[in-house]
């Protein structure tokens, strides 16, 4: 049914939460960080480190609230309007820009004065004298601010893509929230490359970020997962599995690949998939005798949540871009069958040729973990697993049919998820369901604090011309398409060892699409491709994000983890060269869509 001004409310809602909400997320914590470096760090020398972060970090939200005012200002003097069926003052939804920053600025000014006492207490407790330099915090406060500095002063004076880069990862590895350093590194690019007067792009750029209506399904898709990871679906579904697996060796396993794919399916995530999957799975096949690498393995290949539709990773990717969400959720759907069903081959002829090597070394596998079911069993298994079954097959069969567009399908995903746990399977009450409601809020937030930052960045790369150099440089050398997916997939790899999907995503694309659709290579399938070679990054040593998700998780050394995790990447690498090689597996099904 259409109703009049229904999507401009709903996108007037998204950049209200979008602005409004930052505070909050980092006051629990919840902002993505790179903490590769910082975690290794003493207690004291990190929270003198943390004083230089916020207080630098404080430059963001003054900058973008002060241009933000400026511009709300100016609107509400002209008397501007939204052009939308929905009118309103579009001052008042640009007023989210400095209201937002105003309470984030505060949360951040919190922040600073804990750090700042904390390491005022340890000079006082510890007497540090001032021959102890390397034990004084406020010593790291100074080196990450003149640090600072100077990658700012150098900036002018070198190539432009390599000192945005240098600065970009020194706040990063500082620790500081990415969607900061982000916007920070574009505010930096905007004064000293193009123009100060170009400034103003900072709240501009932000604002245009969010104000897309494909967007809006990214919130839903979210907070339907949480709703149904909190519903204990999950365990609903793994029961049913196992009773239809059967007993023989490799049965638990083949099970955990599916559940894995399944829980993906309903969450869009892949950190936050492993997460969830390695709490309630690992104890189960180590209980059973599994080996530790092995079951390590199989969580980590089975939770590859950016590839399996409805991914955030494909939303992010068509409203870059402009594809077709629907297209790329279809797509998606080829790779992960054949990813996930070499997997299942994989583990079944491994149990078939060497029975012994799914086992830990002198454990006797439980034969009575699960004792024969009968079909009255399994009938009462499926009965209760079949209202999450059908989650996946109804939202994305609705959009293949062409039923409703991703965001209705992601609006329709999250009654259905209230109503199966809340008044069907009763596993939720409705403070369970406003408490999912707040960590939608958290991981929704994080993600789009990440995408406003990135664009401002992404305003200074195309006014650089950066991605159009790389693209005429690729055809004036007669790069082949295979030599530039090359690239971008070393490019990746790299960069998936120490940020999420999400931040890669909205990085590198503006950079890498330009140059792939320069040599011919198809959309659609590079979305899938870009998505999947993340989660390869994401699964690779030293630093790859998923292995410490496990690691932590489990309590595993972490070579443990990376030695089971080995045949699962080579799986996704053959996964990549047949895509390339029959790239139907993953157009197929896009090009019999109901258009």
């Amino acid at each position: 049914m259409h109703i009049v001004g229904l999507f401009d409310l709903s996108v007037y809602c998204l950049i209200g939460f979008t602005f409004l909400i930052p505070a909050y997320t980092l006051s629990k914590g919840e902002h993505v960080s790179v903490d590769i470096l910082t975690s290794r760090l003493p207690e004291r020398i990190r929270s003198g480190l943390d004083v230089g972060v916020y207080l630098v970090s404080l430059m963001y939200p003054i900058l973008l609230g002060w241009y933000g005012w400026q511009w709300a200002h100016d609107s509400f003097s002209q008397g501007v309007t939204t052009v939308a069926g929905l009118p309103i003052p579009k001052g008042i939804l640009i007023s989210t820009i400095p209201v937002g920053c105003f309470f984030l600025s505060l949360q951040i000014v919190r922040m600073l004065v804990k750090n700042i006492s904390f390491s005022y207490g340890y000079l006082r407790t510890q007497r540090v004298s001032g021959g102890e330099l390397r034990d004084n915090p406020f010593v790291y406060l100074v080196v990450f601010v003149i640090g600072s500095i100077v990658c700012l002063t150098m900036l002018p004076y070198m190539e432009p893509v390599v000192g945005l880069g240098i600065f970009l990862l020194f706040l990063l590895f500082s620790g500081m929230p990415v969607f900061i350093g982000l916007g920070l590194s574009g505010a930096a690019g905007l004064y000293f490359l193009i123009d100060p007067a170009t400034m103003p792009q900072v709240a501009t750029m932000a604002y245009k970020a969010v104000d897309k209506f494909s967007l809006t399904c990214l919130p839903l898709f979210i907070l339907a997962g949480i709703i149904f990871e909190r519903g204990k679906v999950l365990d609903k579904v793994f029961l049913l599995l196992e009773l239809f697996a059967g007993r023989f060796a490799s049965a638990s396993l083949v099970s955990t690949i599916l559940i894995g794919g399944f829980f993906c399916a309903v969450t869009g995530s892949s950190v936050g998939a492993t997460g969830a999957i390695a709490a309630v799975m690992l104890p189960l096949l180590l209980g059973r005798g599994y080996s530790k690498s092995l079951s390590s393995g199989v969580i980590a290949g089975s939770t590859i949540g950016l590839v399996i539709p409805p991914s955030m990773a494909y939303i992010l990717y068509g409203v870059i871009t402009g594809e077709s969400i629907a297209q790329l959720f279809m797509a998606g759907i080829g790779a992960g069958a054949l990813l996930f069903s070499l997997y299942v081959v994989y583990v079944v002829v491994r149990g078939v040729v060497k029975k012994k090597s799914l086992f830990e070394k002198g454990m006797v596998p439980s034969q009575t973990a699960l004792q024969k079911a009968t079909w009255k069993d399994k009938l009462l298994a499926l009965k209760s697993a079949s209202w999450g079954l059908f989650t996946p097959i109804f939202v994305l069969g609705g959009i293949y049919m062409g039923v409703f567009t991703p965001t209705e399908a992601a609006g329709v995903m999250v009654a259905y998820a209230i109503v199966v746990c809340l008044f069907i399977m009763k596993t939720l009450s409705w403070r369970d369901v406003i408490r999912s409601a707040l960590r939608g809020t958290e991981v929704s937030s994080m993600i789009l604090s990440i995408i406003f930052g990135a664009m401002i960045l992404g305003a200074v790369v195309s006014q650089l011309r950066i991605a159009v150099n790389l693209a005429s440089f690729a055809q004036q050398v007669g790069l082949s398409a295979g030599a530039v997916l090359v690239f971008i997939f070393l490019a990746l790899f790299i960069l998936g060892m120490f940020l999420d999907g999400a931040s890669i995503i909205i990085i590198t694309l503006p950079i890498f699409y330009p140059l792939a659709m320069a040599v011919g290579v198809n959309s659609v399938w590079f979305g899938v491709f870009y998505t999947l070679v993340i989660e390869i990054g994401l699964l690779t040593p030293p630093i790859g994000l998923n292995l410490f998700v496990i690691k932590g998780v489990s309590g595993l050394p972490l070579a443990t983890v990376i030695k089971g995790t080995a045949p699962f990447l080579s799986i996704m690498a053959l996964s990549l060269l047949l895509m390339y090689l029959y790239p139907l597996i993953v157009l197929w099904l896009p090009g019999t869509m109901v258009r």
